[in-house]
């Protein structure tokens, strides 16, 4: 029996509440004093300096010397959008992590329109239920980084490119395009979803209009980039698509530390030399230097190097080792996500064979964070949280395990049931 859909937006509604209320349990109670540090503190910092009207400067070097040096260390959504609660006078972490729960209620809602897309109210149901209990959703959502917005842009740009497998319409192709943008602007490795969903949806389907929308989807992009990118190249005097951020990677994730030994494959800080400038463009031109001279005079690594990284973003690799770098979490939360992780991951192998059968197209989509997540580790380094991407699409494809294996218990019973009224009857 199918779910009503007033009963579907009453359901849903209960557990997006559920999901707020559990998120807001961490923020407040077990994750209270989790200590700040790197890319948390920077966001926190950053936030209330643009409120105070001092614009995107380098955090560190304002509150410690005063001076306002601009940056583009990370992308400018996630510190823009806290900056927003800065004014509103939530200029403290609990406030700006506690954001982070309401982000998540938004993502939820929209993993289950997916799953109602993929399969039906109950998959939608079973997944919004899922992303509300799911700790590594949970946990990504109560630390003040950028996961918490950048899952619920992925989710976004998700939903439009599965409603474009049904009309591929120009708008809804310019609106991909323009959600990707944003998804760049809070986690730059995004723009990858332009060449593995955006331009394949684009160019297939009916051949009227395919260069239209090709055409679309980059112009809205763009357009959405082109603000920051022009903030970039006048305070850097040098082209800056989106942040500065991969040159630090590049250069942390190159080097003997990393190419040997227990840390292979990871990122550290000690990797990089020490900063020699405060023009923020140039030094992060040095780093991109020596990061890029290291990989390629030890060329002969990347055969175990790069393999090593892309285990570890999969929890594959040291996975306990790892809880110990979760950044705004705490380490408990972290191990109990490790779990929970590889309970759903057999559900989501399941729930990939059972779309592979009668939905490709959608499949298609829904694992293209997979290879994103791949690709942007073995390109720099691996850690748990760069696989946020593909979280949504996990809980999706276990939710469609989780209704098909319901539905197939259920139907057991039934035909269990039937034999016995029958003799009951006679």
């Amino acid at each position: 029996m199918s779910v009503t859909r007033g009963s579907f937006r009453v359901r849903l509604a209960a557990i997006v509440a559920g999901a707020v209320a559990l998120r807001l349990l961490y923020v407040l109670v077990i994750s209270r004093h989790v200590r700040m540090s790197g890319d948390a503190n920077f966001f926190h910092l950053e936030a209330n300096l643009i409120a105070d009207g001092k614009g995107f400067v380098e955090p560190s070097l304002y509150t410690v010397y005063g001076i306002a040096v601009p940056t583009a260390a990370h992308p400018p959504l996630y510190p823009t959008l806290l900056a927003g609660l800065s004014l509103l006078g939530g200029d403290g972490v609990l406030a700006q992590r506690a954001l982070g729960a309401f982000l998540g209620g938004v993502t939820v809602v929209l993993v289950a329109l997916i799953g109602r897309r993929i399969g039906g109210e109950r998959v939608g149901l079973a997944a919004a239920a899922v992303a509300a209990l799911y700790p590594i959703l949970v946990a990504a959502d109560g630390a003040p980084m950028s996961e918490s917005l950048y899952a619920l842009l992925i989710a976004a740009c998700l939903l439009v490119a599965l409603t474009l497998l049904e009309s591929r319409s120009v708008r809804l192709t310019a609106a991909l395009g323009g959600l990707i943008g944003l998804a760049a602007l809070t986690r730059s490795e995004a723009l990858l979803l332009v060449a593995l969903i955006g331009l394949p949806l684009a160019l297939t389907g009916p051949r009227e209009g395919r260069w239209r929308r090709a055409v679309a989807l980059c112009a809205a992009c763009a357009v959405v980039l082109a603000p920051w990118t022009i903030r970039n190249w006048t305070a850097f005097d040098r082209p800056t698509l989106i942040s500065h951020n991969e040159a630090a990677v590049l250069a942390g994730a190159n080097c003997p530390l990393t190419y040997s030994g227990p840390d292979m494959g990871r990122w550290r800080f000690d990797c990089i030399s020490l900063r020699g400038t405060l023009r923020e463009g140039v030094q992060a031109a040095r780093w991109r230097r020596e990061g890029i001279d290291y990989a390629l005079d030890h060329a002969s690594r990347w055969p175990l190097v790069v393999p090593v990284r892309v285990l570890r973003t999969w929890d594959l690799w040291q996975p306990l080792r790892q809880v110990e770098f979760a950044e705004g979490q705490t380490p408990r939360g972290a191990r109990v996500g490790v779990v929970s992780y590889f309970l759903l991951l057999p559900l989501a192998v399941a729930g990939v064979a059972l779309l592979r059968r009668r939905q490709r197209a959608a499949l298609a989509i829904l694992l293209a964070p997979a290879v994103l997540v791949t690709l942007s580790s073995a390109i720099g380094y691996g850690v748990p949280r760069f696989r946020q991407a593909f979280e949504v699409s996990l809980v999706v494809l276990a939710a469609v395990a989780l209704v098909a294996l319901g539905e197939r218990v259920a139907e057991r019973w039934r035909s269990r049931g039937r034999p016995a009224a029958a003799a009951g009857a006679r």
